[in-house]
């Protein structure tokens, strides 16, 4: 070797092994990846579900193969019971909402996509990234170990209105440990979407390339960051609203159950709450959450029509004053949510 050439230094990474590279990974494509089989698999059971539910409204008596096996006492010899039902559309609704449409276009797609968008080799938290995907993956095995107990999955809906989630068995099958599970479940997912969104915006304010000021950014990268804004405020929300419930649930506390409340024959030992506050708790959750779902799919068509017609846009900033303009609103509009509540009607119409 002649002086002074140094020898060739190889720049490749060392081998990983199959988990370390594909199962615990930190590469944010990799868990982009994970993110968004997590979201099929749960838009598949969600789509068994609804067909169940179709199955029982066009034939209330119908046999269904096999139902029996997942639940004796919901579906006695395979023919679903009209609560059943109601445990299906609650499981439905729940994996629809929190692990498909907030999942796969907003955690999985940004994932993949935001950091090579703005120059950067990876989130600003790698680590925290794959702790957030880990929490969402345990969030939805607990929530589907809600088919497996004796007492079966809910009945209150994917929104958990109180009293009747919040009283436990006594207002009807699957309030028990069934409701319980719901809300460790959807607690996790919090936990999960309040890591993820402030990775997010981490990301896109101190990573960006040299050169990329934020109104050079993609419009699909203004989604995910306004989408991460939201999510960061909304999920800040719920997750308190969650282990609120809980509490009223099993340490007997009164946050959203009146007081006199008898259900049953059984007198409810809760000194006075508002079951309207988790309304309003979780509505201002719930409405922002549409945006959660609807921004980022806005940003990826307007970045790939931009790109396939091959011409710049007549405004970009009217488009991102706009979905910032999207993204304040809907903590404000909550309200419309609420229109059998008994709210007073003209903030109910200010709300709409």
């Amino acid at each position: 070797m002649e002086e002074g050439i140094a020898p060739h230094a190889s720049a490749s990474a060392p081998p990983q092994r199959f988990f370390r590279k594909y199962i615990f990974s930190i590469d944010h494509k990799v868990i982009g990846k994970q993110y968004y089989a997590l979201a099929l698999v749960a838009v598949f059971i969600g789509m068994v579900l609804s067909w169940l539910m179709r199955l029982h409204v066009v034939w209330p008596n119908a046999k269904i193969p096999g139902l029996e096996m997942l639940s004796k006492t919901g579906a006695p010899g395979g023919v679903m019971t009209p609560q059943y039902y109601l445990s299906l559309l609650t499981m439905h609704g729940t994996l629809m909402i929190f692990f498909v449409l907030t999942n796969a276009p907003f955690t999985a797609f940004g994932n993949f996509f935001l950091p090579i968008q703005i120059g950067a080799t990876d989130m600003s938290f790698p680590r925290l990234n794959r702790l957030s995907f880990w929490i969402t993956f345990a969030a939805f095995l607990v929530l589907v170990a809600a088919f497996f107990i004796p007492d079966g999955p809910p009945i209150s809906g994917w929104t958990a209105y109180p009293p009747l989630s919040a009283v436990g068995s006594d207002a009807g099958p699957g309030l028990g440990w069934g409701q319980n599970l719901w809300l460790i479940s959807i607690s996790l997912f919090c936990v999960g979407s309040l890591l993820g969104a402030f990775n997010f915006i981490a990301t896109t304010l101190d990573l960006r390339t040299k050169g990329m000021t934020l109104l050079r950014m993609p419009l699909s990268t203004w989604a995910w960051f306004i989408t991460s804004c939201i999510a960061l405020l909304a999920f800040a929300v719920l997750l308190p609203a969650c282990l609120l419930l809980l509490l009223d649930r099993m340490a007997g506390t009164s946050f959203f159950v009146p007081a006199g409340l008898i259900i049953g024959d059984h007198p409810q030992s809760h000194t006075g709450g508002s079951p309207l506050l988790w309304q309003h708790l979780f509505w201002f959750f719930g409405h922002p959450e549409v945006y959660i779902a609807i921004l980022p799919s806005m940003g990826i068509v307007s970045h790939i029509l931009i790109n396939s017609m091959r011409k710049p846009l007549l405004s970009a900033k009217v488009v991102i004053y706009s979905m910032i303009s999207i993204g304040l609103l809907s903590f404000l509009v909550w309200g419309h949510h609420m229109f059998v509540s008994g709210m007073n009607p003209y903030s109910s119409l200010l709300s709409a």
